[in-house]
């Protein structure tokens, strides 16, 4: 067979380097047109029909996925002699460089990857796609400015759909120590609770450095697979002072039950567990697993503020805060006492004031009404002759017709208290 350059085969794109092998060859490489740099996964050999039809499939489930927690697919070339896809790059790495590189994850990033996980499968079950082929060499992760890590589901080279459940087995291309019982068992009739027991097997490995069935532990394939069929999984050990919340360990045991039927396979309840586990997590970290904060030394403190004791343990302490208690009490109440006795005399003084005021005006008062009346009486013995007098009876005049006999033609006008106190003049 010939042997072809890459570059020949990859137009538009500039080869930088090999990114890894597994089932395909992936390369790293530039878009000349854009720049943006890419991954291309593309077989080394001329592809057989069954292989390009893998290709094909996994293409169009790519393509037809627009989620941040699976990687996105920019172009597909079927036709090309050495038939590729280009796909998104994941500057970070995958998940297996990150346990070849720590040992173990973090129980905090291993229910983060849980949850993006779980995002993934709400992603791409629904649609029927199964991946079969879950793995720390198939997850890739992204670090974050926040120093968390974003986590992506690749690789669907063995996914199948639902109704090509008799045509595609996937078998050969599985890796056996993350594959399902039933993959072994049953190939045909795999559902979407294959991934999640591969799932339980990554998030196992995560947290003890190791799967829970090697096939490096035993003499053969035969040995491996009936330990996968009907061994259970060994018990987590984990490092002294790392707490494993109990919703994480009933997660485990649920995913990597042997019966697909009684394994986990609903993603709300996967999501819902790794939320318990990660309030559990919380809870651990601010209570008995974390020392309370020192206080400063200039600091005083009233109380302990872990564990306070009661009042008997310490009675020298009781006695002797009593004794000042009950001595302020007098002095409260003297102050208080004198305070009462000046606001007493203020308010007196002001009341004093205030009648001795209202005296002296009554008397005022009393003094001009007597000099009224003085003036009354006097004005009464006036004259009435006087001035007002006469103002006053010129009103009051009123005219007196005399009897024929009379001497007098004329009338005169007489008042009457003329007409009552002038004696007459002729009776002398």
């Amino acid at each position: 067979m010939p042997t072809v350059s890459i570059n020949t085969h990859f137009p538009g794109y500039e080869i930088i380097g090999e990114l890894g092998r597994s089932n395909a060859r992936v390369l790293k490489a530039r878009h000349l047109e854009s720049g943006d740099l890419v991954a291309i996964k593309h077989f080394t050999l001329h592809t057989d029909p069954e292989t390009l039809r893998r290709f094909r499939v996994e293409s169009e489930i790519m393509t037809g996925i627009r989620h941040p927690n699976v990687v996105r697919v920019r172009e597909v070339q079927l036709d090309m002699p050495l038939p590729f896809i280009v796909m998104e790059w994941v500057e970070g790495g995958s998940l297996r460089t990150l346990i070849d590189e720590q040992g173990r994850l973090t129980v905090a990033s291993i229910i983060r990857l849980g949850l993006q996980m779980s995002e993934a499968f709400h992603a791409i079950h629904p649609q029927g796609i199964i991946h079969r082929d879950i793995k720390p060499e198939n997850i890739l992760y992204r670090p974050l400015p926040s120093g968390e890590l974003h986590f992506l589901l690749t690789d669907f080279g063995v996914a199948r759909i639902r109704e090509q459940s008799q045509t595609m087995t996937g078998q050969s291309l599985m890796t056996y120590e993350y594959a399902s019982p039933e993959q072994f068992d049953n190939p045909k009739g795999v559902d979407v609770a294959t991934d999640y027991y591969s799932l339980g097997v990554v998030l196992y490995e995560c947290l003890a450095g190791k799967v829970p069935f090697s096939m490096a532990d035993t003499a053969g394939i035969a040995t491996f697979m009936s330990q996968v069929l009907h061994t259970p999984p060994s018990a987590l050990s984990l490092p002294e002072g790392q707490y494993l919340p109990p919703s994480l360990t009933t997660l485990l045991d649920w995913t990597l039950l042997k019966n697909p039927a009684e394994r986990l396979s609903d993603v709300t309840e996967l999501a819902l567990l790794l939320g318990q586990a990660n309030v559990e997590l919380l809870q651990a970290n601010r209570s008995g697993n974390r020392q309370a904060p020192v206080a400063p030394r200039s600091q005083t403190l009233v109380a302990p503020v872990v564990t306070p004791e009661p009042a008997n343990v310490y009675p020298p302490d009781s006695e002797e805060e009593s004794p000042r208690s009950s001595t302020n009490w007098p002095i409260i109440l003297a102050v208080a006492f004198v305070m009462l006795l000046a606001v007493f005399a203020v308010l007196y003084k002001m009341r004093h004031k205030e009648t001795a005021a209202q005296t002296l005006s009554d008397s005022t008062i009393t003094k001009t009404d007597s000099l009224e009346s003085d003036e009354i009486a006097t004005d009464s013995t006036a004259t009435p002759f006087s001035e007002p007098v006469e103002e006053e009876t010129a009103h009051d005049t009123v005219f007196i017709t005399l009897p024929p006999s009379a001497t007098t033609t004329n009338p005169t006008p007489v008042s009457p208290a003329d007409s009552t106190t002038t004696p007459d003049s002729t009776s002398h």
